[in-house]
């Protein structure tokens, strides 16, 4: 019987660092970028066998079955294209550097250098970066024994102090001081630390360093946190790209995703527009005459101007994915404080960022649609990243979000009082029962909240229990939303 994996969680604390701590630590980043970059390199490079083999490439033309890829996996086995394969590869590499680098933290650098190409060899990215000189960075062990260490309120990295060498010119001990309010943290710091993390990050133009302690068990309960009386109680969620709908016994809502947040278009297009023209007036050797860059290997000079350009414009993003994982941890635990059976379709955002394959053309004007689709709005709003923390908060409980099968349920075309499907377009807002009209995605969120223990149909019974009381609720949420000035929301009950 396999051992259960104990629960982790992370503390992330904020470090003070003299400036003779941050020239070693500094130094130590930089030997860790080299080797990341390494490896990375060295990943490529056995990418490029594997997908130059014939026999794989014939394999890939194969229908998908077990064989197959029990083949495929043996080939890139031939060529060492496996995460233990580059930990081979980053031993030499690392005996280098071992005064400032330990054989753990090399490790942890290959594996990450390692599943970058991978997602790359399977199709789930188009390309890697190289880390460069500015890049922010991180570095963290495999345990909490040797090498990067968290003991005794410090943090400890390097060579210990001996007699014969009192000041090793690589050793670090940098003192951990949470806020003495912060019961949080102070309660956290009390369990078993398992691996440490550093991190070095550019904030409002200045480099700043953290330490992230994964810590063993369940994180702390906060005083202010509250969670639901009884945990049997059901929250359906319909979740689209830019909103949510919530439905519960005791409240149906309409939400907008992480609406202090959206980005200000205006200002980075200024920013972008700076930075091309700057990037052109440095670099026109670089260029046709038509603008179109030349092809081959080019030389790149940056003003300093450009640069400041590009800092604020990772500021401005900064900013903007700080604030939006904010707002999903407040929604989150809003969300969890109504029940912890929490019940959503199973949805593949990445589908909907992809642009459409079919040209089409408008009917009223004969011009030619346009192929874009969500990519924007997912990009501003996250709705996977909600999930995910819904999930991660949930497993803390034991339990985990529960995905009904969307093409079984069909919970936007499913009409619960008849039985009966029904095809709707995306502008399609509401649905019509007689005289009373139901919003789309509320309804679909009522719907999912009722789905059987199965997950893969609707309980008719239940909805005709819960229907009454819905359609009051739903009311009082369609008045409230008319009375709101935002567009994005106001659009949905047009």
């Amino acid at each position: 019987m396999a051992r259960k994996t104990p629960p982790t969680y992370t503390l992330e604390i904020p470090l003070n660092i003299p400036s003779w701590q941050q020239h070693r630590l500094e130094k130590k980043f930089k030997i860790a970028r080299n080797v990341y970059n390494s490896c990375l390199g060295e990943a490529l490079k056995r990418h490029k066998r594997v997908k130059a083999d014939i026999k794989y490439r014939a394999l890939l033309c194969d229908p998908k079955s077990k064989e197959r890829d029990k083949q495929l996996s043996e080939i890139r086995l031939a060529y060492d294209f496996t995460e233990y394969g580059l930990h081979n590869f980053v031993k030499p590499v690392q005996h280098k550097f071992k005064e400032n680098i330990g054989s753990f933290e090399a490790q942890k650098l290959a594996t990450r250098a390692f599943q970058a190409v991978e997602k790359l060899h399977f199709g789930k990215a188009k390309k890697v970066h190289f880390k460069v000189f500015d890049d922010d960075i991180s570095v963290d062990n495999k345990s909490n024994a040797t090498g990067l260490r968290y003991a005794e309120g410090n943090i400890l990295w390097g060579d210990k102090p001996t007699k014969k060498h009192p000041r090793p010119k690589n050793w670090l001990c940098i003192p951990v001081i949470p806020k003495a309010k912060d019961e949080y943290a102070h309660l956290s710091l009390m369990d078993k630390t398992k691996y440490v993390r550093i991190l070095k990050r550019e904030v409002r133009g200045k480099v700043r360093y953290f330490v992230q302690l994964i810590q063993e068990g369940y994180p702390p309960t906060k005083r202010n946190h509250k969670v639901a009386d009884d945990e049997t109680k059901r929250v359906g969620i319909d979740i689209g790209s830019s909103t949510i709908a919530i439905s519960n016994e005791e409240t149906v809502q309409l939400r907008e995703l992480a609406p202090e947040c959206n980005t200000n278009e205006k200002k980075l297009r200024g920013i972008q527009r700076a930075m091309d023209r700057s990037k052109r007036a440095t670099n026109h050797q670089n260029y046709n005459e038509n603008g179109t860059i030349k092809k081959g290997r080019k030389t790149w000079t940056y003003s300093k101007r450009y640069i400041q350009l590009r800092r604020d414009r990772k500021e401005l993003y900064r900013k903007i994915a700080v604030q939006r994982k904010q707002s999903h941890e407040k929604l989150a635990n809003e969300i969890l404080e109504l029940g912890s059976d929490v019940r959503v379709e199973t949805m593949r955002f990445q589908s909907l960022q992809k642009r459409v394959k079919k040209t089409t053309r408008n009917r009223k004007n004969g011009k030619i649609n346009p192929k874009k689709r969500f990519g924007k709005s997912i990009a501003n709003h996250a709705p996977a990243m909600l999930l995910t923390i819904i999930d991660r908060k949930l497993s803390y409980q034991g339990r985990s979000i529960k995905k009904i099968d969307t093409y079984a349920t069909k919970a936007s075309q499913f009409n619960h009082l008849t039985g009966e499907y029904t095809k709707k377009l995306l502008s399609d807002r509401w649905n019509d029962f007689g005289e009373i009209r139901i919003q789309r995605d509320l309804y679909s969120a009522f719907l999912i909240g009722n789905t059987t223990e199965t997950l893969n149909s609707v309980d008719v019974d239940l909805c005709n229990v819960k229907w009454d009381n819905f359609v009051e609720l739903h009311n009082r949420e369609i008045a409230r939303l008319k009375q709101l000035s935002s567009k994005t929301l106001r659009w949905f009950v047009a």
